[in-house]
């Protein structure tokens, strides 16, 4: 069964009729009084309105007439009555001044119209009156009128002015004058278009020939010359005034300045424009929203990529665009954010319209507030950082790999020095209890006790180098400390203090301006004792080894700058110089090395975020500068 519907409502007429502005009479077939309005019983006095129902019309005129309003006279009423009566058609008629009217009279037209089918049968006319008492005056006397208006129109502070009905220039008040100038006034009392700006003219004439043709209100805006020669844009606006018979008696016109506002309206506008170029210019889903996240505006690129209009998101929930499962708990802190009204960023999955995929998306937004500390609304972007994302995993899970490598390599290079040294080890003790007891009748035997003597040096020193690289390159080196110079060479210099003196090399130290550096010590070893032994192991045959050692602060940055040169054998950089700190690369094959000594070193100066720097002259020396 349906749900039973409302009535309709039922159109009062009477009960509008009776709260009509206007005095309005209804009058029956028979032309008798039916019914008076609220409005036409104040017109009247006392009593004498409830006494003229079913009274004939001349009755309420005559009442009217000794209630001071004046009506056209009775006789030509009594003719326009049964016209409208026979014919069912509308008349009016106009009042005209009466030299026996008491002073203070009003005059009023009157109206007849049929009922309108709302009213009940049977049908009758409907009388409406209107006041039409100043426009008569004004007719009948203009020069007063004109008087009445001068002076209205000089206190009020906007450009007055009045035009014919022709549209022709009639007045204008001293506003307006000042406004112009003495000059400009001249020319507009005569053409009134040459104070308007040239751009203007023509589309401001034609819309004021259109309202004076159709007697419509005008309105324009326009910019006016002023009286220093700037242009200031007004807002024009114009009403008709009629005759008691509707014809345009001439036109009352102002002039608002509207500069200020109509110049930062267009300020307005075009920062508008230009937001909406940078938004839509930017790779990125761009959007503002309200206190509570809803949206009122997104950019093209936002459209595209969801399929949903400025309309269309407004009712969606924004999690919606979410995977499911993460809805719940990425709504949750878009929330916290939207509340804690500060910069945010956000990073979830968000679908593609095209293609149903959820892609990663890193959202940022920025509140914006009034100078009173008032919020305004949020401005966001939603970038797609999916294949950046995508990369990153790729990236977390080769670093874990390469750091299980490195742990794995960490390992295996202790277990095989470790391995290596203990039977190495072994070794040398049984050849030196063999060498200690044992006779060897050879000749060459104490040649071959040294050449097996210097293999196990080299064995040793390999799986040193190894050992010491891979201590090299732990993730957590040890921290820098305050380093003196001079005493760590010194003791450097010790620890080769037989190839030093069996050389008779000639080693010099000046530290005098930068004794101290910030360096891990065992690194600052390492790097002393490669380059130290270097020069020694690689002394030109003749002559013995001269190593100056010095350090000064870089004249550019301020950090310390080591400097080791020798008179050695030299480097041919030109044959060497790109595998100079290549590991295990050699250049002097005719001297026993592992060829990991500068590759050790530059790996620690670069992993301090210092560099190397070498130069050398074959069979005349080599000096490394190290930026520490």
């Amino acid at each position: 069964m349906p749900a039973p519907t409302a009535p309709a409502p039922v159109f009062d007429f009477r009960l509008v009729f009776a709260a009509l502005p206007a005095p309005h009479a209804l009058l029956g077939s028979d032309g008798r009084v039916e019914a008076l309005n609220d409005a036409f019983l104040a017109l009247l006095p006392g009593p004498v309105g409830a006494g003229l129902h079913q009274q004939p019309l001349a009755a309420l005129l005559a009442a009217c007439e000794a209630a001071g309003a004046w009506l056209a006279p009775a006789p030509v009423w009594a003719e326009v009555l049964a016209t409208a009566l026979a014919t069912g058609q509308g008349q009016t008629l106009l009042p005209a001044l009466h030299p026996a009217a008491p002073a203070g009279a009003r005059y009023w037209r009157g109206t007849l119209q049929p009922l309108p089918e709302h009213y009940p049968a049977p049908r009758g006319l409907l009388l409406r009156l209107l006041d039409v008492t100043d426009q008569l005056h004004l007719e009948a006397d203009p020069l007063r009128g004109y008087l009445r208006l001068r002076g209205l129109t000089e206190h009020l502070p906007q450009q007055v002015w009045t035009a014919d009905a022709g549209g022709q220039m009639e007045f204008f008040n001293e506003r307006t004058a000042e406004f112009l100038g003495p000059a400009t006034r001249e020319r507009a009392r005569h053409d009134w278009r040459r104070a308007i700006h040239p751009d203007d003219q023509a589309p401001v004439l034609a819309r004021w020939q259109r309202a004076v043709a159709q007697g419509t209100f005008f309105e324009a805006e326009l910019r006016l010359l002023r009286h220093d020669g700037a242009y200031r844009w007004v807002l024009a606006q114009a009403q008709p005034a009629r005759d008691a018979r509707g014809r345009v008696l001439r036109w009352y016109g102002t002039n608002t300045d509207i500069h200020e506002l109509h110049t930062l309206t267009h300020q307005l506008v075009r920062r508008e424009r230009e937001f909406r170029f940078l938004a839509e210019s930017l790779p990125h889903l761009v959007w503002a929203a309200d206190a509570d996240g809803r949206l009122t505006f997104v950019n093209q690129r936002w459209v595209e990529y969801t399929g949903l209009t400025l309309a269309e998101s407004q009712r969606t929930e924004w999690a919606l665009l979410l995977p499911p499962e993460e809805r719940a708990a990425a709504a949750r802190d878009r929330a916290a954010y939207l509340a804690a009204g500060q910069e945010f960023e956000q990073r979830t999955r968000f679908r593609e319209a095209g293609t149903g995929a959820y892609r990663w998306f890193l959202h940022r937004a920025q509140a914006l507030y009034d100078e009173q500390g008032q919020f305004l609304r949020w401005y966001g972007t939603s970038t797609d950082v999916d294949d950046s994302a995508r990369t990153q995993v790729l990236l977390e899970d080769q670093n874990q790999r390469l750091v299980r490598a490195n742990q794995d390599f960490d390992n295996f290079v202790y277990a095989a020095s470790h391995d290596l040294k203990q039977p190495i080890n072994n070794m040398a003790g049984i050849f030196e209890e063999l060498t200690r007891t044992a006779y060897f009748r050879d000749p060459d035997a104490v040649k071959l006790i040294e050449y097996f003597e210097r293999a196990l040096g080299q064995i040793y020193g390999t799986i040193d180098d190894l050992t010491a690289v891979v201590q090299l390159q732990r993730p957590e080196p040890p921290a820098p400390e305050p380093l003196a110079l001079e005493p760590l060479v010194r003791d450097t210099i010790h620890s080769v203090q037989n190839q030093v003196t069996r050389l008779q090399a000639a080693i010099t130290l000046d530290f005098a301006q930068c004794p101290e550096v910030r360096y891990v010590r065992a690194h600052l070893q390492s790097v002393l004792f490669n380059l130290l032994s270097n020069a020694l192991k690689y002394a030109a045959p003749g002559r013995p080894p001269r190593i100056g050692l010095r350090a000064a602060p870089d004249p550019a940055t301020g950090r310390p700058v080591l400097t080791v040169q020798d008179n050695g054998l030299g480097i041919d950089l030109d044959r060497f110089g790109a595998q100079l700190f290549q590991q295990f690369a050699r250049f002097h094959a005719h001297i026993d090395g592992t060829g990991t000594g500068l590759y050790l070193v530059n790996r620690i100066v670069q992993s301090h975020g210092g560099r190397l720097e070498v130069a050398s002259v074959v069979d005349a020396g080599t000096t490394f500068t190290i930026y520490l």
